[in-house]
Order: structure tokens, then C-alpha cells, then sequence
């Protein structure tokens, strides 16, 4: 799984889809974190959801680097569609740690301290949204919909209902209850328990579909 992570994390490099994504999630940090007097979470409401937006970006980008053959090569070799499936997981997971922890720092930096408990919660609302992000851009990528525009078309509704529909307990709750500054031990606890089922849900449903039209 390692191995495919790796090489999954080389596939993105290489390909230089990253750039947009990143470049735009940083913009909306440097506009978002400049007044050392706003408060925290309200600003990591807007930075975690877009971070749910590029982690989706990231892993459709990825998996999409790959033609059909190259990636009967990937599963040739990693004989299971499990290891392929959570390799990349973990590599855009691990992209955007690296994008969480920058946003962390900057924030921290800009309001002039670093409050344990607030910087926990932002991180912690920041990864779950990378895991709704990557539920999202597994099925969406070409393993499933072979198609560009198809599978834009499907990641964008897709993202607007995580992010937009409020009865829905997926990402909603949890960021309106940060950019609202509203109690968040309920939100934070179903965004949990949602995240983690709807990332199993959507890699059990994408491998099943892959070793079924394999």
C-alpha cells in the first residue's frame, strides 16, 4: 500500500495537476488570514471547505493522469484493487496534510499566537473535509466515468451537496457550525462518523464496480 502511495504521490507530481488546486487553496488562505483580529473558525469554516473542493480536484486529478492500459499495468501489480484504492487515498490525504499544516501556520502566524484548542479543532475539521473531498473524487475520477466532462459534471453537483445542502450530514453542518461560531460537539461528532463512512462507502462501491467490469 506504501508502494502505491508512493508512486501514486510521483503520478501527481509528474503530471503537474496539483498546480491549480494548490495555488487557488493558498490564495484563498492569503485573502482569508490577514486580519489578526477575526476570529479563527469562522475563517477555517471557509478554508476547510475549500479544502474539501481540492482534495476532489486532487484525486480525480490523479487518477485521471492514467490511460486505461497504464492503469491495468498499476493493478497488475497491485494484484489487489484495495491496495490501489487505498494507496491513493493516502496520497492525497497526505497532500493535504501538508496543506493543512501550512494553513495552520499561517493562521497562527497572522493573529499573533497559537491556541492549542482552536488550532486542533481547525485541523481536525480541515482533515475531515480532505476525506469527504476524496469520497467525492474517487467515483467521480475516470475509474468509474470515463468521460471529462462527465465526471466534472458529477464531482460539481457532488460538491455542492456536501457543501451547500444543510440537510444532508456530511460537511454542512460541521462548517456552518464553525463559520457561525455555533457549539460544535455535535456537528464535529456526525462529520466524523460521515466522513469515515462515506469514504469506506465510496472506495467499497468503486471496487466492487471495478473488479465487476474487470
Amino acid at each position: 500500500m506504501l508502494a502505491m502511495t508512493r508512486y501514486y504521490l510521483a503520478v501527481l507530481g509528474h503530471s503537474q495537476r496539483y498546480l491549480p488546486a494548490i495555488l487557488a487553496y493558498l490564495a484563498v488562505n492569503t485573502v482569508l488570514y490577514t486580519d489578526p483580529k477575526s476570529p479563527l473558525l469562522p475563517q477555517y469554516g471557509i478554508s476547510a471547505g475549500s479544502l474539501l473542493v481540492v482534495s476532489c480536484w486532487l484525486t480525480i486529478a490523479m487518477l485521471d493522469v492514467e490511460d486505461p492500459v497504464q492503469r491495468l499495468v498499476t493493478f497488475s501489480h497491485a494484484r489487489r484493487w484495495r491496495s490501489v484504492l487505498a494507496g491513493a487515498t493516502l496520497a492525497v490525504f497526505g497532500c493535504a496534510t501538508v496543506l493543512i499544516v501550512v494553513t495552520l501556520a499561517w493562521s497562527g502566524l497572522r493573529s499573533g499566537g497559537f491556541p492549542i484548542g482552536t488550532l486542533a479543532l481547525g485541523g481536525a475539521a480541515h482533515a475531515l473535509c480532505a476525506l469527504f473531498g476524496i469520497a467525492i473524487g474517487l467515483p467521480c475520477s475516470r475509474l468509474l466515468v470515463p468521460r471529462v466532462g462527465w465526471s466534472v459534471l458529477a464531482a460539481v453537483f457532488a460538491l455542492a451537496a456536501a457543501l451547500l445542502v444543510k440537510w444532508l450530514p456530511l460537511a454542512n453542518p460541521l462548517l456552518r457550525a464553525l463559520t457561525s461560531q455555533l457549539p460544535l460537539a455535535a456537528p464535529f461528532t456526525v462529520a466524523v462518523v460521515a466522513a469515515v463512512a462515506a469514504l469506506l462507502l465510496s472506495a467499497t462501491a468503486v471496487g466492487y464496480l471495478l473488479r465487476r467490469n474487470a
